[in-house]
């Protein structure tokens, strides 16, 4: 499988399918990824986090656990009706939750301006919410998959943990952990 997006928009179906390639050794068609976008974009146009979740659980009978950092918004979730494959947790997302969650890989919403490097260019230095896939940790690193690039990278756990605070408060974005069960 390419662990490349396809498009700018298809982080989060990215991820999701490399999470059910790698946990679930489900192989999907290439148009799968712009296909669950899609989805998303018609099902609900606040947040289409829950579109791709709905579409993933629907097409390929899993359960998802959804964690979520602000108040307000799982409240708004909540009003939504969340498929019953769907749990959602009301968490503050931190390495602490990250590192008891991390027996099997976890789908991360973060800023993605602590990801860049200089060889990207600084076209690509901006903040901008993005979901990645974590896979391991080892001392004090955490291996990732970014869709952005395709590519397995170590990052330091302080880079991790300021992408998801630069999500939060600079963005003013929730930060959300997504588990396949």
């Amino acid at each position: 499988m390419n662990y490349k997006q396809k498009h700018p928009e298809t982080c989060l179906a990215k991820c999701l399918l490399i999470l059910l390639d790698k946990q679930k050794k489900i192989k999907t068609a290439n148009n799968k990824e712009l296909e669950i976008l899609n989805f998303s974009l018609k099902y609900d146009r606040e947040n289409i986090a829950r579109g791709h979740l709905e579409k993933v659980v629907k097409d390929f009978k899993v359960k998802i656990e959804w964690y979520v950092d602000t108040k307000i918004f799982y409240d708004f979730i909540k009003k939504r009706q969340v498929s019953k494959e769907v749990r959602l947790h009301l968490q503050k997302i931190n390495l602490k939750l990250i590192d008891e969650l991390l027996q099997n890989p976890l789908v991360l919403y973060i800023d993605q301006f602590y990801l860049w490097k200089k060889e990207m260019g600084l076209y690509y230095k901006y903040h901008y919410p993005h979901f990645i896939l974590l896979l391991s940790k080892k001392n004090n690193k955490y291996e990732i998959i970014d869709p952005n690039t395709g590519k397995n990278i170590w990052i330091d756990q302080k880079i991790l943990s300021k992408a998801i605070i630069g999500l939060r408060n600079h963005l003013w974005f929730s930060p959300q952990l997504i588990q396949i069960r």
